[in-house]
């Protein structure tokens, strides 16, 4: 049986800024979840050169959080290399969304199996200290 049809009402204030917008609910809802995780990161732009050092402060099998006042771009591509317990992830990535003076959301890409192994013991470590 099919249900009837309800016609929307139409609002009858003006939006506010405590009001949720569509969509906003899902808005921040990321595809893996995120970890703390504290180690040294390089960032390379291998088209300029340019390359800045900061910390991750959170980590995924997506990406990671680079805090930095130095940043890249939006859509950058770059070469990314973090060093934690005396091991070494390296892949590419694309500048994912940049916080001015705070630090650089970092996508991973076309990361190699034995590194996606290295990513995989650190974010399984990450996460057992977080529960």
């Amino acid at each position: 049986m099919k249900k009837p049809y309800v016609k929307p009402a139409i609002r009858s204030r003006p939006i506010q800024s405590g009001d949720i917008e569509a969509g906003a609910r899902f808005a921040q809802k990321r595809s893996v979840p995120r970890y703390p995780f504290a180690a040294r990161v390089t960032v390379l732009e291998p088209i300029s050169g340019l390359e800045f050092a900061g910390r991750t402060s959170d980590i995924s099998l997506r990406g990671c959080f680079v805090e930095s006042v130095d940043q890249f771009p939006l859509n950058s591509i770059v070469q990314v290399r973090i060093e934690a317990a005396s091991e070494a992830f390296e892949t590419w990535g694309r500048v994912a969304h940049v916080h001015r003076a705070l630090g650089t959301g970092v996508s991973f890409l076309q990361t190699t199996p034995d590194q996606q192994l290295i990513l995989q013991t650190w974010v399984e470590i990450a996460k057992s200290l977080t529960c």
